[in-house]
């Protein structure tokens, strides 16, 4: 039996009462409509998290917003990764608007509830707009509940090396994989995902090759085998659309993998361990 939905720490709120559908249209444009949740955003559900999306693919305008109640040590993380120092006494924390290329990133504080707010196509340079968004949608969010214990088959201890050996990817791959690497998936700026992700316990894992091509990536979901049931909340499909992707259960975690070229034999994810022996024995 697969694993219940994580239950959020704001149990019973709408998207439209977070922000109500007057201020999306406002902000993105009449046309704009509610958007089914991806499955990157697991993490963030899994974290007791909420997380709301709008979008008007015709004029480019879309609006995610992405909540958690434990959100202090969000916060530290997020300050840490810019080395801000500079936090605002007002309600609200706004920290480290960015915005570039027509799209704008807003992260904020207020009590224990942490926001992360992603606008794209808006006409709002200077981040104002989205600023005011996230401090309304901070406003409307309820106290947080007490986040229920995970239930998880991960070991304690965690690494990619462990979780897909070097040498039993370099049996699939073939040469591709001569002096292949794992290394670090940290990207040039914060995203609550991956925090999300790492708090759990999870597992984002890039194998490289010697010239620096990615030949396999996968990531471990702690508890997070419920995104294959029929009433998920995501779907299991992949948002980037990867030429190969595979979906797994260990226990009650989930697995995806993911590769960019045909794999000269399936690789299949191994949880909590595996040798290159033990999977050409399956």
């Amino acid at each position: 039996m697969l694993p219940p939905p994580p239950t959020s720490a704001f149990p019973g709120l709408a998207c439209d009462a977070l922000v109500p559908d007057a201020e999306v249209a406002s902000f993105l444009g009449a046309a704009a409509a509610p958007q089914p949740l991806t499955i990157d955003d697991a993490p963030v559900l899994q974290d007791a998290g909420t997380v709301c999306a709008w979008a008007d693919e015709a004029d480019g305008t879309s609006l995610t917003v992405r909540l958690v109640g434990d959100g202090v040590d969000h916060w530290a993380t997020f300050n840490h990764w810019y080395e801000h120092t500079d936090w605002s006494a007002s309600v609200g924390e706004i920290n480290g608007t960015m915005c570039s290329d027509g799209a704008c990133s807003v992260h904020a504080l207020d009590g224990e509830r942490f926001i992360e707010v992603d606008a794209a196509g808006v006409d709002d340079p200077a981040g104002t707009r989205t600023e005011e968004l996230a401090r309304a949608a901070l406003a409307a969010a309820p106290v947080p509940a007490p986040a229920a214990p995970l239930s998880s088959s991960a070991p304690t201890s965690r690494s990619c090396a462990t979780a897909l050996p070097v040498d039993t990817a370099a049996v699939h791959l073939g040469a591709a994989a001569t002096g292949a690497s794992y290394v670090s998936t940290a990207t040039p700026s914060y995203h609550l995902v991956q925090d999300s992700l790492q708090r759990i316990g999870g597992l984002d894992c890039r194998l490289l090759s010697a010239d620096s091509r990615e030949l396999v990536r996968f990531t471990v979901l702690p508890g997070g085998a419920w995104v294959l049931r029929e009433d998920s909340a995501v779907g299991a499909v992949d948002a980037a659309g990867s030429e190969h992707s595979a979906h797994a259960r260990r226990g009650d975690d989930w697995v995806r993998l993911q590769a960019p070229g045909r794999a000269r034999r399936p690789l299949r994810p191994c949880w909590p361990s595996c040798s290159a022996e033990a999977d050409d024995a399956r």
